[in-house]
């Protein structure tokens, strides 16, 4: 009698070990990572201001904010914007150059500092994304933002924060 309590109790602890296994695979395989957050505020009535911020890192390991947003008054007048803001105040960006936006496939799209003539501070662009956005398919991206020192700063954005 006790040796088959005992035998039950293993096949009882291999199961849940099992279950268990399989659930945690099931959680690594099939869920992605929230990499941004989207607010959505009504600022007046009838007028929207959405957001996503995310914080990317460049390939020299320089770290920069990501947000994108717009601000919709009427739908003839929304707006789409892209700020840049460099975390460091070593980050300088070049305001009369654009922004080059490109995917794997090396199509590329470029987009003006709407900024000008000048950024609150230097280490902060913005870029009006509204007439290339649709283009942008939801897949990993590059953007070169042009620096002050004649340098580019790239930054991967992943294809998780083009979902967003």
């Amino acid at each position: 009698m006790l040796r088959q309590l005992l035998h039950y109790l293993e096949w009882t602890i291999i199961f849940v070990l099992t279950t268990l296994i399989l659930f945690w695979l099931m959680v690594i395989v099939l869920i992605k990572p929230v990499i941004a957050s989207v607010t959505e505020t009504e600022i007046a009535p009838g007028r929207l201001h959405c957001r996503s911020e995310q914080i990317v890192t460049d390939e020299k390991g320089h770290k920069w904010q990501l947000r994108l947003f717009t601000q919709v008054d009427s739908p003839e007048s929304a707006s789409l914007n892209l700020r840049l803001s460099g975390l460091s105040s070593q980050l300088k960006i070049e305001p009369n150059k654009p922004l080059i936006i490109s995917n794997q496939a090396g199509k590329s799209w470029s987009a003006q500092n709407i900024l000008l003539p000048s950024a609150p501070l230097p280490n902060i662009g913005q870029y009006n994304l509204k007439n290339i956005f649709s283009q942008l398919a939801t897949e990993e991206l590059w953007l070169e933002l042009p620096l002050a020192n004649g340098q580019l700063s790239r930054l991967q954005i992943p294809e998780s924060v083009c979902l967003v």
